[in-house]
């Protein structure tokens, strides 16, 4: 295992985790779209001709240098020669994509993306990889690449909100299933993800057209949702029916209210929706 980095240096620690590998071995930085040594990282985001990444690379306003000088990071010698530490091509290989799910965060037998670090199980990935995809000697890339890839030419020129809601979901199906797959992602807690109707007393009693994640998933792999606005409309109506049933319960009404922000933020930029002059009236 090793230090996980997201972009924006941000550190998230492993709380097992005391080590840290040395700056040109080890991918231990990872951004959207690979695992990186601490000077590859430097490199390519300040194309220093010798970066020192103990120093430019921080955490909460802090250098590497002053975590390693307290022993919160342990950095390994240069001659050391465990594999993490090993320059080899094998090596680094192993190293090239997450050891969770993207998803469920949790292990087990992934599948990897080659277009970045994101791995999945077949099933958490939407849609599901069938093996007979597996098979083939083409290299898989996953929903979020697929999406990065294309939207320049899928979407040419901006729309409105309202063009977005009235296309065929047929015809959306990669940018509905890459915004599911953002609040998988993002519900850590998992308050939206299965039915509340099962777990969660008293929800009926309060909540009378229940709905959740997995649900919105079923209905769009058995094409329940004609238009892209049926499918907004059911995943707006989580974030409603999130935000009645914890009227009182203000931690969990807050994700929920952050969980929307960041599906209608992922929605404009999926649709390349315009921006309203601020003189407009919102047609949302």
């Amino acid at each position: 295992m090793y230090i996980k980095f997201i972009i924006g240096f941000h550190l998230s620690f492993c709380p097992y985790l005391l080590c840290f590998h040395t700056g040109s071995c080890g991918k231990s930085i990872r951004t959207d779209q690979c695992w990186m040594t601490p000077v590859e990282f430097v490199k390519g985001e300040s194309a220093l001709e010798d970066p020192s990444w103990k120093k430019d690379i921080q955490w909460d306003g802090k250098p590497l240098s002053l975590l390693i000088e307290s022993e919160k990071l342990v950095i390994h010698s240069l001659l050391c020669k465990c594999n993490l530490c090993s320059s080899t091509a094998n090596d680094r290989h192993d190293q090239d994509n997450d050891d969770d799910c993207f998803i469920c965060r949790s292990q087990g037998n992934l599948i990897c993306c080659d277009e970045c670090p994101r791995s999945f199980h077949q099933r958490c990935h939407l849609p599901n990889v069938d093996d007979a995809i597996l098979g083939d000697d083409f290299p898989w890339m996953c929903t979020f690449c697929v999406q990065r890839i294309s939207q320049s030419w899928r979407y040419p020129k901006q729309m409105t909100y309202q063009e977005a809601l009235t296309c065929r979901i047929s015809d959306h199906l990669l940018e509905c299933q890459y915004l599911l797959l953002c609040l998988y992602n993002a519900d850590e807690d998992h308050i939206i993800v299965a039915d509340p109707c099962i777990n969660v007393r008293n929800y009926t009693s309060v909540i009378k057209t229940p709905i959740w994640l997995d649900r919105v998933v079923e209905k769009l792999q058995q094409n329940l949702y004609q238009t892209v606005q049926h499918f907004v409309s059911d995943v707006l109506l989580i974030f409603t029916n999130c935000a009645t049933f914890n009227r009182d319960n203000a931690e969990f009404r807050g994700m929920g209210e952050r969980l929307k922000v960041l599906f209608e933020r992922e929605f404009k930029s999926t649709f390349s929706i315009q921006l309203q002059h601020p003189t407009a009236s919102n047609s949302q």
